[in-house]
C-alpha cells in the first residue's frame, strides 16, 4: 500500500482498500472495515498536489489556487434556520461549489450548535476538502469547529470573523496564512451571509405560505 501510495497510484490503492473493507466486513470484523473506511476517506481526500510530477512543477500556469470556505448561520430566533457554505478559489468565487443546509437537529438560537450541525454534515460528503474554514463567528464558533474537524481526524487551518466593539471593525480570530490576505476573507465572509440570507428569506417565505 506504501507502494502504491508513494508511487501515486492512489485510485490503484483506493480500490485495494475497498476490497479489503468489503472482505473484514463479511467476516464481521467491524471495527477493522470502519478503520479502513477511515483510510479511504482521508485517502480521497489527499490534495492532488501531493503527486504533482516534475514536468508539471514547471509548467507555467499550473499554480494551485487555495479553497476558501466560508460558512455562516441565519435564523430568526432559532426557526427557519439554515446554514450556507461558500467556496472561494483564490480571490474568486466558485459559485457552483456553494452549498446550502436546511438545519434538522436544533431547534433553538445556539449558533455554535448550528455551525456544528452544518460542519458535520458537510464532512461527511467527499467533496474536495479546503486549504482554510472561515466561520462567522468568534472563539466559540472556532472551538466548535474544531470539535467537528477532530471528529473526522482531520486537520485544518480555521479562522473565526467577528465585527469588533461597535461593529466598526473587523476582528479576525486565528492566524492568517500567507498568500491569503484579510480582504479576500472579507468577501467569503460576506458571501456566506449573503447566501444564508437568501436562503433563510426564501424558507421563510415557504412557512409564512403554509
Amino acid at each position: 500500500n506504501l507502494l502504491l501510495f508513494f508511487e501515486g497510484r492512489k485510485r490503484a490503492l483506493t480500490k485495494a482498500l475497498r476490497r479489503e473493507m468489503l472482505r473484514v466486513s463479511k467476516a464481521l470484523e467491524f471495527e477493522k472495515a470502519e478503520k479502513i473506511r477511515r483510510q479511504i476517506f482521508s485517502l480521497e481526500h489527499i490534495r492532488d498536489t501531493g503527486f504533482i510530477t516534475e514536468s508539471e512543477i514547471r509548467t507555467p500556469g499550473k499554480e494551485k489556487l487555495l479553497r476558501i470556505e466560508g460558512y455562516d448561520i441565519s435564523n430568526i430566533s432559532g426557526t427557519a434556520a439554515v446554514g450556507s457554505m461558500v467556496v472561494f478559489l483564490g480571490d474568486k468565487p466558485a459559485t457552483d461549489e456553494y452549498r446550502k443546509f436546511k438545519i434538522r437537529t436544533v431547534f433553538q438560537p445556539n449558533d455554535v450548535g448550528l455551525l456544528a450541525e452544518v460542519l458535520r454534515r458537510r464532512f461527511k460528503n467527499s467533496w474536495p476538502l479546503p486549504d482554510l474554514l472561515l466561520v462567522d463567528g468568534g472563539a466559540a464558533q472556532v472551538g466548535a469547529a474544531r470539535r467537528v474537524l477532530d471528529e473526522f481526524d482531520l486537520k485544518l487551518p480555521i479562522l473565526g470573523m467577528a465585527k469588533g466593539p461597535g461593529r466598526k471593525r473587523t476582528d479576525v480570530i486565528g492566524i492568517i496564512p500567507k498568500g491569503i490576505s484579510k480582504r479576500t476573507l472579507i468577501r467569503v465572509r460576506d458571501e456566506a451571509h449573503r447566501f444564508a440570507v437568501r436562503y433563510h428569506r426564501a424558507l421563510r417565505g415557504v412557512i409564512v405560505h403554509q
